[in-house]
């Protein structure tokens, strides 16, 4: 047999996915003609399918050698460089080869794919559109220009791209999910709604589309609607875990536990497991352990930077290790410069709690820069943020990559994160290293993982010295407690019983964190509190859209023996107004595994004592942080029954309840917990042992004015 036709044999096999058979049919062909570059070059292909990627990219360059105008070679070699994490050495190749290929829409269409990876929109945009001038009618051309224009924030000019995509291909998912979340980004909805109604009768098994509508109607505040289609996303694909993620954190949200259990126990195998996109957030409220809250967040933040695959042409998840930055002076004889990165710098918990922070660093050794990649809800909250920085720059929208080159080239020394693995974070834009020196503070309690940050702030209760192996980053210990507070927040005056929909008479229980906090274990306790205080109320937190919430917790309390009229529910409202319902309440009860934290300081800022218990996450410590500095350490309980003994002593003992607002009120509102300026201080004595720590090369656990 000649080798053309044992060639030929080889490539039959390989198109039939027979892939040992192929390789031995091509090392054949090598045997007899070691420099057969298709031999070379499809063998290196079937290394590639079996996960093989430095001796495919190895045989490919050896036919590129032997042959270097081969476009299919180049492209293959870039699909293999781009799998091994080589990004720039991908998009060279797919250079090399749309060289080869000047025609071809697949190669320009994948080009900006990769390009896209890179975070180079404008590029990718002239990729696309060399893609598309090759042929019109190419899909993926179209889509890919969708997503180069989006990332641009031109979001009308990417709708008409992607709907020109889905009018190309519409049995493809992934260009109509594109084009629904533009739709949406527009605030066209009804049109998001129809074009995935659409996508789905054509593809109902779609789990992809399944999530984008479970996030239109969450948006739209049918949480109903949006747990039955994740749960059919989950159907559909059971190892999905953003889908398995948000219905868990729905399910609580609403108090709908009928499968909580089942959930759970999905969620923490799929820890165990690897699974990705399972939400570092959502197990914070969980039964977890520390441990398990790392490994989340390892695998969590190892898929956060986007990398693009030639078959799909789209960009997906994967996680390269984030590079170092390289070594750079800090400022010396200038001020430390410091980035504040975040999305809450509007009418937001974080932003009343750090406010009067950004106020007061000390100018004369810190320069304080805002990043602020959320909205702008023109209240007077943000007013106040923006006169509070040196410099506040609104980059909402901006893509990582853009984001991280103009903090680098602000020459920021210290970069402050406050959201963490929250909504509206920017991991992706740590995992790229723009600045020297990053530290994750306030805004999520417990480690980001995959080397984001170097240091974590916390203090000596939330984050012990003991358990520093359960966080990727260097603990930075501030005395106290690590929440810093704003002392100017006003105070309402609070408003009648009557008015509030409480009864005249009898002890007003209360718990105002969100309803995600609450679970079946929290709820038992709570429901064994009142049973022991005939007389008392349970006031809670509940929007005009919670209907679901308040129905199933008053069907909860029936099945709990008590009467489902003690439970009572307020609004949201403005901020004043909402810390005076804490001047009517008697008692605040916490919950765990996640802690009151914001409300927790709320409510002793406007005098009323918090019962809590110490647990084992950062999560679950933080109640005990504040009571601590605020000079309550004896609400703090060691567990649930303790916990239990507490809240009914102190609800049962108007007068000790009497001399605990009294010392909110007066020592307290000078305690440690509510003093700015120290707080303040120590947070800078902080980033100046970390900037010298930089200049020597260490990094070791700081422990701002403890022993």
């Amino acid at each position: 047999m000649s080798i053309s036709s044992e060639f030929e044999r080889a490539f039959r096999l390989h198109q039939q996915g027979k892939l040992r058979e192929a390789f031995l049919r091509y090392d054949a062909v090598l045997a007899a003609d070691p420099g057969n570059a298709p031999a070379l070059h499809y063998s290196g292909v079937v290394l590639f399918q079996a996960g093989k990627l430095p001796e495919a990219a190895e045989r490919i360059r050896a036919s590129l050698k032997l042959e270097p105008r081969s476009p299919d070679a180049w492209s293959n070699l870039a699909l293999v460089l781009d799998s091994a994490g080589r990004r720039e050495a991908a998009v060279n190749a797919l250079k090399e080869a749309a060289k080869l290929a000047p025609r071809s829409p697949e190669i320009y269409a994948n080009l900006a794919a990769s390009e896209l990876g890179l975070g180079r929109a404008g590029e990718a945009e002239a990729s696309a559109r060399a893609a598309i001038a090759a042929d019109s009618h190419y899909a993926a051309g179209w889509h890919n220009l969708a997503l180069a224009l989006q990332a641009q924030n031109r979001v009308l000019e990417a709708l008409d791209a992607a709907g020109r995509a889905v009018g190309a291909a519409p049995a493809e998912p992934a260009y109509s999910g594109v084009k629904a979340q533009l739709e949406m980004a527009a605030g066209m909805m009804a049109r998001a709604r129809s074009t995935l109604d659409a996508a789905l009768a054509r593809t109902p098994r779609s789990a992809a589309l399944r999530l984008e509508l479970a996030g239109l109607l969450e948006r739209e505040g049918d949480v109903t609607g949006a747990m039955n289609a994740y749960h059919d996303a989950m159907q559909f694909e059971p190892g999905n875990g953003a889908a398995l993620s948000q219905l868990l954190f729905l399910r609580q949200r609403a108090a709908d536990w009928c499968d909580l259990g089942d959930l759970r126990k999905r969620f923490r195998d799929g820890v165990a497991a690897g699974l990705p996109m399972l939400s570092p957030f959502v197990l914070l409220s969980q039964p977890s352990t520390r441990a398990e809250q790392r490994r989340c967040a390892e695998t969590w933040s190892a898929a956060l930077a986007p990398v693009v695959t030639a078959a799909a042409a789209e960009p997906v998840a994967a996680a390269p290790a984030p590079a170092a930055s390289p070594a750079r002076p800090l400022g010396s004889k200038r001020r430390l410069r410091l980035g504040y990165l975040s999305a809450d710098f509007h009418t937001h918990a974080t932003a009343y709690l750090a406010a009067g922070l950004f106020e007061a660093h000390d100018r004369g050794q810190f320069e304080v820069i805002a990043y602020s990649t959320g909205p702008d809800d023109r209240g007077t909250m943000r007013a106040r943020l923006v006169r509070g920085f040196d410099r506040f720059i609104d980059v909402a929208g901006f893509a990582p990559e853009r984001l991280a080159d103009i903090i680098r080239r602000d020459g920021i020394d210290i970069l402050i994160d406050l959201k963490g693995h929250t909504e509206g974070a920017a991991p992706a834009v740590l995992g790229l290293r723009p600045a020297p020196i990053q530290v994750h503070y306030l805004g999520y309690p417990g480690t980001l993982g995959g080397g984001l940050v170097d240091y974590l702030i916390g203090d000596a209760i939330v984050t012990p010295p003991q358990h520093a192996a359960d966080y990727a980053e260097t603990l930075a210990l501030l005395p106290g407690s690590y929440q810093v507070n704003d002392r100017g927040r006003v105070v309402a005056d609070p408003r009648s019983r009557d008015a509030l929909g409480l009864p005249p008479q009898g002890v007003v229980l209360c718990c105002f964190n969100n309803s995600y906090k609450i679970n079946p274990e929290v709820f038992d306790v709570w429901m064994q509190i009142l049973a022991e205080l005939p007389d008392a109320v349970l006031w809670l937190l509940a929007r005009d859209t919670d209907a679901d919430l308040t129905g199933n917790l008053r069907r909860e309390a029936v099945r709990r023996g008590i009467d489902a009229r003690r439970l009572a529910f307020a609004a949201p409202r403005p901020n004043p107004e909402y810390l005076a319902l804490y001047r009517v309440a008697d008692l605040f009860l916490d919950t765990w595994p996640y802690n009151a934290h914001t409300t927790a300081s709320d409510a002793l800022w406007a005098g009323c004592p918090v019962v809590t218990w110490r647990g084992e996450t950062f999560a679950g410590r933080v109640a005990a942080s504040l009571l601590t500095a605020v000079g309550l350490p004896e609400l703090v309980c060691d567990d649930v029954e303790g916990y239990i003994a507490t809240a009914i002593a102190l609800a049962r003992d108007p007068g000790e309840r009497r001399r605990m607002r009294e010392l909110l009120d007066g020592p307290g509102r000078q305690s440690p917990l509510f003093d700015t300026i120290a707080t303040t201080r120590a947070l800078e004595a902080a980033y100046l042992a970390m900037a010298d720590q930089y200049r020597r090369g260490v990094r070791e656990p700081i422990r701002v004015g403890l022993p």
